[in-house]
């Protein structure tokens, strides 16, 4: 069966203002703003999921092995360091043999699947930008730091210079990258429909603990049955913009896991590349998307470049433990992200916004839950009132209120139920008098469920009567 699948990086570039702390030692992209003229921090998406705290937080743990499947690497760029490229150390280069025996010669950093070579340089441009978020060298002097700069990068070229590929060359990436010891694969490549043979090949991954990070696409549509977002066994990365929004370009649906910033990222230009040029449907004029006087550098937006945020920090995760299943990574992600758009799991972001920090403090087991399924009129002491069904849990729970709003969008919070403690899982939470509810069409119930490390998750419910 055949795959064509096509990225579009790119759509916007945003001019809102968004300032964040200067937290870097020697890249001058990370200590800048206003570069191209805008209103905020030139790296301003990596600050704002706080990867400079977590910076702290990373032990001396074995370089983790990123497979990144895109279009290549100009390993040339003055901000790729040699010693972050993976090596086939099994393999004698330039002898013209298959030394380990894995079916690939003289793959010493990776393969190109498109043109069955051992050649995976990047035309296009889209895969140096993907590979420069995860693993640029950080506090070299020049340009900008990448999220995880001690990360092994395994190049895996199975897109060709038009963005396109086939679900085969897709599949085989995968396999070629968990046979050859990748903890992590980024996948910032989309398209309608999952093929059988991706899911085989995701499968064959998680069952070797590999976790596989991928964009969600950039067509403003639900995600369901787009490949591989639209798939299970991975984790799905959403769009967000400067004012943590959702971006209309970034897909949608329940198979969202969490978002990242995918508005006017910052990173490097593929050499004699111009991504986003030609790309059906985006207006563009060549060369205004580069960055710096020797135009080494280049910004974009697009899910493309939100899913390697999440895949650096993935990284830096299983640098500190490496024995994280996908699962437990993808759980730590989700419950430590910062709750943005609307309240509580949605359709847009997922969790929520990936938190760096968060992520790298919390222990494995971590979580808090809270949902509110559905309400019931009933009956109570002689009058009607309103049975609210929900769960809340927490691997350390502290308590939980209930409060109502009226209106869409409530200007105060009136508490109705407080002091819940006790687990809950589709169980009544709490009943409220009928009388409660009026002076509105339109209520809103949310619970709010506290950890005892004092962070919080809330649902919402809207309640719409008559």
């Amino acid at each position: 069966m055949k795959a064509i699948i096509k990225f579009i990086p790119v759509f916007l570039l945003v001019t809102l203002m968004l300032a964040q702390p200067a937290l870097a030692k020697d890249d001058p992209y990370m200590l800048s703003k206003g570069t191209w003229e805008q209103d905020y921090d030139d790296q301003w998406a990596i600050k704002h999921v706080k990867v400079p705290e977590a910076w702290a937080l990373v032990g001396r743990g074995k370089p983790v092995v990123v497979a990144v499947i895109d279009t290549g690497l100009d390993w040339n760029h003055q901000d790729i360091d040699w010693d972050n490229i993976w090596e086939n150390k099994k393999e004698k280069p330039g002898n013209g043999k298959d030394d380990d025996g894995n079916g690939y010669v003289d793959d010493i950093i990776g393969w190109d699947f498109f043109s069955h070579s051992n050649n995976p340089f990047d035309h296009d441009g889209h895969g140096t930008f993907v590979t420069g978020v995860i693993a640029a060298a950080k506090d070299n002097g020049v340009g900008i730091a990448g999220i995880n700069p001690k990360a092994k990068i395994m190049v895996l070229k199975a897109l060709n210079s038009f963005g396109h590929t086939r679900a085969s060359y897709l599949a085989k990436a995968i396999t070629y990258a968990v046979d050859n010891g990748a903890q992590v694969i980024n996948m910032s490549v989309g398209g309608k429909n999952l093929s059988k043979i991706e899911q085989e090949a995701i499968d064959y991954a998680y069952s070797k603990n590999v976790v596989i990070i991928v964009a969600a696409g950039n067509e403003g549509i639900d995600v369901s049955g787009f490949g591989p977002a639209g798939g299970d066994k991975v984790i799905t990365v959403a769009s967000t913009s400067l004012k943590d929004d959702h971006p209309s370009f970034s897909n949608w649906g329940k198979q969202i896991d969490i978002a990242a910033p995918g508005a006017d990222i910052l990173s490097l230009r593929g050499r004699r590349t111009d991504t986003m040029l030609d790309i059906p449907g985006v207006k563009y004029e060549a060369g205004t998307a580069y960055v710096g006087e020797d135009k080494r550098y280049y910004r974009a937006s697009g899910t493309s470049f939100s899913a390697p945020i999440v895949t650096g920090i993935v990284s830096l995760m299983l640098s500190n433990n490496p024995n994280l299943k996908p699962d437990e990574v993808k759980e730590l992600l989700q419950q430590t992200a910062t709750d943005v758009e609307v309240p509580g799991v949605d359709q847009y972001t997922g969790y929520g916004l990936v938190n760096a920090e968060a992520a790298l403090s919390a222990k494995p087991g971590f979580f808090i839950k809270a949902a509110i399924d559905k309400v019931n009129v009933v009956q109570d002491n002689g009058g009607p009132a309103v049975q609210i069904i929900g769960s809340m849990d927490a691997d350390q729970l502290e308590s939980a209120t209930i409060s109502i709003g009226a209106g869409e969008k409530p200007k105060e919070w009136k508490e109705v139920v407080s002091g819940l403690s006790g687990k809950a899982s589709g169980d009544v939470l709490g009943t409220v008098k009928a009388d409660h509810f009026r002076g509105s069409a339109v209520w809103m119930i949310r619970i709010v469920v506290k950890h005892k490390n004092g962070q919080t998750r809330e649902a919402r419910f809207r309640l719409s009567l008559g």
